[in-house]
């Protein structure tokens, strides 16, 4: 099924100096301008060549965490956790450490393991300090809770998230999550700045014999499909909705 992933922070790190005196290389400053250009695939690419290139660089476990982070970045988690996972193998230090736990929890959650996702997302707040995006990694932690069925803890993330980061993009997500009525899930399928956008998806879905709702959301028009008790079950209804045609995401 495919998975909207919700990614963030993808900011570069500084360059070291190197033992092999590669500081400037230029394998090292085009792999950086295709990661911050959006160019996945590209930045996967040269990454990798420069690891092959200088082994014993110190900046090989960041080019290890952005090529993970890239492959996040093209949808495809499996592929990106072979590469979080050398980079916790090196040992590369608290800031990296965190870092490469935050992105972990993201490739979890893309594969649908929240339980994984959590203890990933924990580790990230212990040991990355102010290093990692910490609103980003307790949106996901209390996500990951919720999935579970355990509401409270999760919503209780949400309320250290909103107390600390009361300016993070996360928090109006989560403030209406906090204040929702019921809990339950629903099937996301599409979200629109214009609001004739999301008429003629609820449209598409009614014409396939789907219920929808439109709901604003941060400025957004999201278009939602059914209440359901788990999320398990939710992940179930949107595989036959994609079947249909249609992306989805399960949200809260």
């Amino acid at each position: 099924m495919k998975r909207l992933l919700l990614l963030a922070g993808l900011a570069a790190a500084g360059c070291s100096t190197t033992p092999d005196g590669s500081s400037d290389d230029p394998d090292w400053r085009s792999a950086e301008e295709a990661y911050l250009s959006g160019d996945f695939n590209a930045a996967a690419a040269r990454f990798q060549k420069f690891a092959n290139a200088h082994p014993n660089d110190d900046r090989v476990p960041q080019a290890k965490l952005r090529i993970g982070r890239s492959y996040l970045a093209l949808g495809n988690p499996a592929r990106a956790l072979q590469y979080l996972d050398e980079v916790l193998a090196s040992g590369p230090g608290s800031a990296l450490e965190g870092d490469a736990h935050a992105a972990r929890g993201m490739a979890f959650h893309g594969l649908g393991s929240a339980s994984k996702a959590e203890a990933e997302f924990e580790d990230a707040l212990r040991t990355g300090g102010d290093e990692v995006r910490r609103d980003e990694c307790l949106w996901y932690l209390g996500l990951s809770r919720i999935r579970q069925g355990r509401w409270d803890e999760g919503l209780g993330d949400l309320g250290v998230l909103l107390k600390n980061h009361p300016e993070s993009p996360y928090a109006a997500r989560a403030k209406a999550l906090r204040s929702q009525p019921d809990r339950a899930f629903s099937i996301q399928a599409g979200a629109f700045s214009d609001p004739a956008g999301a008429r003629r998806r609820s449209d598409e879905l009614r014409a396939k014999g789907y219920e929808s709702e439109i709901v604003p959301e941060g400025g957004l028009h999201c278009v939602r499909v059914g209440r359901f008790t788990s999320w398990r079950e939710a992940q179930n209804e949107a595989a036959a909705l994609e079947a249909a045609g249609f992306e989805t995401a399960v949200v809260p």
